[in-house]
């Protein structure tokens, strides 16, 4: 190794120049320095074990006492440091113990060395005073997780460490709150863990390696962390191959994981096997909920367990869409079966091939080893394009005359949903929509250069079934109720679907401002539903998501509009709107203010003249690692604007929902699983649930509630047992070339010119080439190959 060379080179230097040796400088004081290679086995981090390996024996540890400082090499007295420790030695020496002393905590003095790695923007060896914080060498020094990830754990100490979470990123670096928190200060290994790991497969693999490098002298160490093992590995293994009772002894295993592990540390003879239950103990404390989800749901919310997840793109799909299988159609030229792979999964292919926020382009694997992840909404959007709609027809069962009948409340995403799966199922379904037109925030928020009307017209027509009525002008609370529909009405259950249309207010003085103020989804209706343009001016868009995006852009279109500028109080990079949004933003002249947060909203005569803003700057890190805006006291000054749209949130409106349960953040409680609320036959989901939230989410929401409400119109059970969905269906691969196996880059759709966009609506995101649709679906990895290619 580089390290042994290096060292030898030293040494012959030292002993040249008389540094070391007999007689050194013509002194009588001897001193020399020898290497000895061992086996490299871990157990000889162990001092004991150490010692049997530089003698020449087995790397293995002994009982004690005595103690190597009685009786250790060679049977003499031996001192072992290792070499972090001896390399502080010439800095006492100059500097004098008091000056070292003087750094660090209490009990644990000087600095300590770490090796940063993991999902960290800057790895590295990085040297931190001890009670440093977690935080600091984390995000100040490293950088915090790339690609805005979030962060998840660190674990501190090498395999034998333990695991910490986010709201304990402010624990000081020494040894005893390390070893209280369930970690160690150990070798200095510190690996930063992101969204993506799993932390069950994680405590996993170090049970591996610690298994493995177990010397076996002790039966706690060698037959514990072998059965630990198991249980583990039971844990992340699909039903599928379990055998006889392998799925009872799967539970029996979790119930004695703890304790096992705990005996294990208590029993064991060295410090390797009283370490080793360490990443299982603090991941069992902190992540209790992952082994949970593997348990009992037989699902890894981090995607990261191979056998519980198969193809990450399918897994992550809150649809279940078998992503992989329509690439591999793409790629084949086979255009008509990959849309009807995605119709199969989703009502709503067209709308989701343009706004979708893909998830599984986040867990592509393409992405996840160094390249970019298939631009997988391109993929579809160039297939829903090219294949007419009607090429995929539901399977449909007439509605009996004595079928029962559903109530759905809301033509959104959700609602409509809902409404098609129960169709499909032979209920009688009426759907209420407040507006004139079905489609929710799909028609009233998301503009047409997004989302083309027509387009999504097509779409919803085709959804609504021969089962299906819908009432539109239909308001709950002012033209019928909950008590109506199922009293006199006769319906046997209520899905409520009215997602969040309600603005949050800013809070701020002078808000209640007569003319000028106007909040982000009334502007977007107004324009979106009755085309009223209601920006004139200088227009001032307050917020970073996709609504105060929308806004600006749809400002920027309409007539009278001399300037857009977006206000935000955190930087551009921390805007929860869509990077593409932000990027066609700056495109089109619209102006992003960043680090600035209202105070007072500016006015004359009862008309807006202006905001007051208060410049910010990012202070403390919350428990996700995100840091919070921090106003700058005397940096106040006002922003003269014609037009101010408030789009920094929406929430669920109430009207007619009283005796229903809401949450603190005035949202809808409804059962995770069950979609039920407080009151019997009433179900609600989507974004009335969640808060503002994606198409796709919506859409799961209502695929998933419709077996629910069917469930309880016959009587069964509401619960639906979870089951892995692994790959199952081959797709031949395409042979490539030698000339074709050139690195490629993502496709990247081309845009309509900016000097188009002004006063117009017409779709911005072009389709891309036939070309470039094969070419880009030819990246795939093909991650379903490993449970489908043929023997």
């Amino acid at each position: 190794p580089l390290a042994i060379k290096r060292l030898e080179k030293a040494i012959a230097a030292a002993r040249e120049h008389n540094f070391l040796g007999q007689n050194i400088l013509g002194s009588t004081f001897s001193f020399d320095i020898e290497i000895r290679l061992g086996a490299g086995a871990f157990v000889c981090g162990e001092e004991t074990a150490l010692i049997h390996s530089i003698e020449g024996q087995r790397g293995m540890p002994r009982p004690r006492p005595p103690y190597p400082s009685v009786s250790g090499l060679f049977g003499k007295p031996t001192v072992i440091n290792n070499v972090e420790t001896l390399a502080n030695i010439p800095v006492v020496m100059r500097k004098g113990a008091e000056t070292y002393a003087a750094v660090g905590t209490n009990t644990s003095k000087g600095t300590k060395i770490f090796a940063v790695s993991g999902k960290v923007q800057r790895a590295g060896l990085v040297e931190v005073a001890m009670g440093t914080t977690l935080r600091t060498v984390i995000f100040d020094v490293g950088n915090g997780p790339p690609a805005g990830k979030k962060f998840k754990a660190v674990q501190i100490g090498g395999p034998s460490g333990g695991c910490i979470p986010p709201h304990l990123l402010d624990t000081p670096i020494d040894y005893e709150t390390l070893k209280g928190a369930g970690a160690i200060m150990g070798s200095g290994g510190l690996v930063v863990l992101d969204e993506t790991t799993c932390m069950v497969d994680f405590a996993k693999f170090f049970m591996e390696f610690i298994q493995s490098e177990s010397c076996g002298k002790c039966i706690p160490c060698r037959e514990g962390t072998r059965r630990m093992l198991d249980i583990l590995r039971a844990i992340t293994r699909p039903r599928k191959r379990e055998e006889n009772l392998d799925a009872l002894l799967r539970f029996q295993g979790i119930m004695y994981l703890k304790e096992l592990a705990e005996t294990i540390k208590s029993t064991s003879l060295c410090g390797l096997g009283q370490t080793a239950p360490n990443p299982v103990l603090s991941t069992l404390k902190w992540f209790r909920d992952e082994y949970e989800a593997h348990i009992y749901d037989r699902h890894c919310p981090a995607g990261a367990c191979k056998e519980l997840v198969g193809a990450p793109c399918q897994n992550t799909c809150p649809l279940g869409t078998e992503v992989w299988r329509y690439v591999a159609h793409i790629a084949r030229g086979e255009d008509a079966e990959a849309y009807k792979v995605i119709r199969q999964a989703n009502p709503f292919p067209s709308a989701c091939a343009r706004v979708c926020h893909h998830p599984c382009e986040e867990m592509c694997r393409c992405g996840a080893t160094g390249g970019e992840p298939i631009a997988v909404r391109t993929l579809k959007r160039f297939v829903v394009d090219r294949v007419p709609a009607t090429t995929w027809q539901p399977e449909r069962k007439p509605a009996a005359p004595n079928a029962p009948r559903i109530a759905v409340i809301g033509a959104g995403p959700s609602g409509l949903t809902a409404a098609h799966y129960l169709d499909a199922m032979g209920y009688r379904v009426t759907v209420f929509e407040r507006e004139a037109v079905a489609g929710g925030m799909m028609v009233a928020a998301i503009p047409a250069y997004r989302l083309p009307r027509e387009t999504l017209r097509q779409e919803i027509e085709l959804l609504i079934g021969p089962n299906t009525e819908v009432k539109y002008g239909q308001e709950l609370g002012k033209d019928f109720s909950l008590d109506d529909l199922l009293g006199k009405q006769g319906y046997k259950a209520v899905y409520v679907a009215t997602g969040s249309h309600q603005s949050r207010l800013l809070g701020v003085p002078g808000e209640d401002v007569k003319s000028g103020l106007i909040h982000g989804i009334r502007f977007l209706k107004a324009y979106n539903l009755h085309g009223e343009s209601l920006a004139k001016g200088r227009v001032g868009v307050i917020g970073g998501g996709n609504s105060a995006l929308d806004a600006a852009r749809v400002a920027f279109r309409q007539k009278g509009v001399d300037s857009v500028t977006i206000f935000y109080r955190r930087t551009q990079a921390e805007m929860p709107a869509y990077r593409e949004e932000i990027e066609a933003a700056l495109e089109e002249g619209i102006q992003i203010r960043t680090l600035v947060a209202p105070v007072e909203v500016v006015s004359s005569g009862g008309r807006l003249t202006g905001v007051k803003f208060i410049q910010c700057k990012l202070g403390e890190r919350d428990a996700s690692g995100r840091q919070q805006p921090v106003p700058i006291g005397g940096s106040e000054q006002t922003v003269d604007l014609d037009t101010l749209i408030v789009a920094i949130s929406e929430q669920p409106e109430k009207a007619g929902l009283d005796g229903l349960a809401f949450s603190k953040g005035g949202t809808l409680v409804a059962n995770a699983e069950s979609f039920t609320t407080s009151r019997p036959g009433v179900f609600a989901g989507g974004d009335v649930v969640t808060g503002p939230n994606t198409i796709v989410d919506a859409v799961a929401a209502g695929k998933s509630v419709a077996q629910m409400i069917a469930n309880y119109v016959s009587g069964r059970l509401l619960k639906v047992l979870p089951k892995v969905k692994l790959p199952s269906f081959y797709v031949e691969p395409v042979e490539t070339g030698e000339e074709e196996g050139a690195p490629v880059n993502r496709v990247r759709p081309e845009h309509l010119a900016v000097a188009q966009r002004k006063g117009n609506f017409e779709e911005v995101e072009l389709c891309v080439s036939e070309a470039s649709a094969r070419c880009e679906a030819r990246r795939c990895l093909r991650c379903d190959l490993d449970f489908t290619k043929p023997e």
